[in-house]
């Protein structure tokens, strides 16, 4: 069978271009170190790497919530702290108050101090977060935790909701404590109603007097215990927090490493492959030099 001329330069163009798309692929695989340039180059592999990838993604996904649940129970923490504190300071002003003993200077003393640690509660219970979010207010973020409407009444104006965040596949996290779940005393009464009303005798003795001290230590007290319950749950809530942080990160190692076995190029054999295209190409073309030289009288 004879080969025209036409059909020798189609045949050695075809053979430029498979050499030239071979070598322009181990180059560019060379240059980025990833042998799978497109799904085509090893399906099964290329549809491992789209798994490992959304697992990647869920890992991060999910130490991203860890993150910010951990930054809002530490917030939360260090107001309940700050509130721990004042319930403290006033407990041992309202035992000290209780004698009957008091100047009207010590007694004026006093109720400034206990009126400066109801607001400071309530400022606490009131905190925002960066955002603007109130802390304690539940899934009512947009709302005040306590409201004054006047007259020694406190209302809790958010909600005992919590707001549930994703830490893990089929695991999920509370970010919050509320300030309903803390201060609420039963019948919508709370601590801070209750000072008041003690602030009120200390103006103004009555015979209720005694009865309101025993209220008063005692709704405070409650707090106290709830206070230190909620505290002692974010430091629970921090623990298990740490230990799946830990796990992701470990998890993210071995996605990492098994994305790494199934994608990355082996260099060695990568530059066997090059060696060869480039060889091809220049015997291709060499080749094509020589027969295109020859004339008809070559050949007779």
């Amino acid at each position: 069978m004879r080969i025209s001329d036409t059909q020798f330069s189609q045949m050695m163009l075809q053979s430029l271009q498979t050499n030239n798309a071979g070598l322009g692929k181990v180059m560019q695989q060379m240059a980025t170190g990833d042998r799978l340039i497109k799904l085509s180059d090893d399906p099964m592999a290329s549809i491992q790497l789209l798994n490992l990838d959304r697992e990647g993604a869920a890992i991060n996904q999910y130490q991203r919530n860890i993150a910010n649940v951990k930054t809002t129970l530490s917030s939360q923490e260090v107001h309940l702290d700050s509130v721990n504190e004042s319930l403290k300071s006033m407990r041992e002003l309202v035992l000290w108050g209780a004698n009957g003993t008091l100047t009207d200077e010590d007694r004026q003393g006093m109720i400034t101090e206990l009126e400066s640690l109801r607001d400071s509660v309530q400022s606490s219970f009131n905190s925002q977060d960066e955002e603007g979010h109130y802390l304690f207010s539940g899934t009512k973020t947009d709302t005040p935790a306590i409201s004054d409407a006047g007259g020694g009444v406190y209302s809790l104006d958010g909600n005992s909701d919590k707001r549930v965040v994703t830490v893990a596949k089929g695991v999920t996290m509370e970010s919050n404590t509320t300030a309903q779940d803390i201060l609420d005393l039963g019948g919508g009464d709370n601590v801070l109603n209750q000072i008041d009303r003690l602030i009120v005798e200390f103006q103004n003795p009555s015979p209720n007097f005694q009865t309101e001290v025993g209220a008063s230590l005692d709704a405070i007290d409650n707090t106290l215990g709830n206070v230190l319950g909620a505290m002692t749950e974010i430091g629970g809530r921090h623990n298990n927090l740490d230990l799946m942080d830990g796990a992701h990160s470990e998890n993210k190692l071995f996605v990492d490493k098994v994305t790494s076995d199934v994608s990355a190029l082996d260099y060695g054999e990568a530059s066997v492959r090059l060696s060869n295209y480039m060889a091809a190409l220049q015997a291709t073309q060499a080749s094509y030099m020589q027969i295109n030289d020859l004339s008809l009288f070559d050949r007779i």
